[in-house]
């Protein structure tokens, strides 16, 4: 079965000011299958994220290939959703709206995208807080929020 994401000999290096390279990320070579839980962890600056980045698309490797479902990673990952650690919420846009932007940006109609947007709030816990702004939301809040944001901008629906 081809793997969901297959990272082969991934490294990621960054030139120096003063010259000389930093290398972020040693060669990696990894294949999660589709539906797999992974957990990355490490300590504080051993490349866990810039790892992610290169999955996602938001950085290319230094060396080495990405490959989603087979086909080589060119650009962003469209079937991946990216869970910022810090929030990413619009803070003009209520709740729903945070969620039902992705869907609209894919072309989904705004009446429909706010009906799978609060489907979708429903299914994280947050039924009665549509309406509410992210300065209004507590800190678990505003993360299913963006989990049920991430998730529905990666689908045509949610």
């Amino acid at each position: 079965m081809t793997p969901a994401i297959q990272l082969t000999g991934v490294s990621i290096s960054y030139g120096l000011a003063g010259g000389g390279r930093y290398d972020a990320v040693a060669p990696v070579d990894v294949a999660i299958a589709d539906g797999a839980f992974v957990s990355v962890v490490g300590p504080t600056g051993c490349g866990k994220s810039t790892l992610l980045n290169v999955a996602a698309g938001l950085a290319a490797p230094t060396t080495g290939s990405a490959a989603i479902y087979g086909e080589p990673l060119k650009g962003l990952n469209g079937q991946a959703g990216y869970l910022f650690q810090q929030d990413a919420l619009m803070p003009w846009k209520s709740a729903l709206d945070n969620v039902a932007i992705g869907l609209e940006v894919k072309g989904v109609a705004r009446a429909e995208a706010l009906k799978q947007a609060q489907d979708m709030l429903v299914q994280v816990g947050l039924k009665a807080f549509g309406d509410r702004y992210p300065h209004q939301l507590s800190g678990g809040q505003r993360k299913r929020v963006a989990l049920a944001q991430c998730w529905c901008a990666t689908r045509k629906s949610c």
